[in-house]
């Protein structure tokens, strides 16, 4: 059984790929199971609620998405402030220096639908992962905001090809015209403060964080140096 959690972008959506560099920002297509879940932590939050003992049912969640009928992504050079190279012979140095940076935002015309596995959720948790998913207000970088719309229950085992799969996934079917791309997930053995921003204990890449190739149902439809137009397969 899946619950279908369904959102409308507001503004533009960014979320840096975790490949990219701090001056080379590619940005996802489409929001990370990761993401989503510290979104839920986060909405859990202001609900009131202890989100570091409700993160064992939430980090072991299996998401699927849905993305937008059309998405744009722009590309754009922006002026960013950066911490320089320490130079211990000059005590006049700034903190921070002016550059440049590569950054990407996509523009998403249509609804944003996202899958949550409800196998092995107990029924309170269900109720709390309702209320905290109408709760949430932005996937990925902070400012990408959506605007909840509504819910959606699907007693089907398979998801249909509208969303998306990841590479060992078991399926009858499969969409084939797809967009693959790395998206980060949390480990089954993480540990609260492996994703705590306030906590010194760092997440490690493969463990507390995996990358999986996830297939999106996008085709590219047209490009130039600016932008890139993807439509939903269908």
């Amino acid at each position: 059984m899946w619950l279908i959690a369904t959102y409308e972008h507001t503004s533009l959506f960014s979320l840096k790929n975790t490949n990219s560099t701090s001056s080379g920002g590619r940005t996802n297509i489409v929001p990370t199971m990761y993401s989503i879940k510290l979104a839920l932590i986060n909405a859990l939050y202001r609900m009131g609620k202890d989100g570091e003992n409700e993160f064992p049912w939430v980090k072991d969640l299996v998401i699927r998405i849905s993305p937008p009928k059309h998405a744009v992504v722009n590309n754009s050079f922006i002026k960013i402030l950066r911490e320089p190279k320490k130079d211990k012979n000059n005590p006049n140095q700034k903190e921070f220096i002016s550059s440049i940076a590569y950054r990407e935002f996509v523009h998403f015309d249509g609804l944003l639908k996202i899958a949550f596995n409800l196998n092995m959720l107990h029924s309170d948790q269900i109720e709390l992962l309702k209320q905290a998913s109408i709760r949430v207000r932005y996937f990925g970088k902070r400012g990408s905001f959506v605007q909840f719309k509504g819910f959606e229950m699907i007693n089907e085992e398979e998801l249909s090809s509208d969303f998306t799969w990841i590479l060992g996934d078991e399926r009858t079917s499969f969409n084939s015209h797809v967009q693959f791309q790395q998206l980060d997930d949390i480990g089954s053995n993480a540990l609260f403060q492996n994703i705590n921003t306030y906590d010194e204990t760092k997440s490690k890449i493969g463990k507390d964080r995996l990358l999986l190739p996830v297939a999106v149902p996008y085709l590219l439809k047209s490009s130039s140096r600016s932008y890139t137009h993807f439509v939903k397969a269908e």
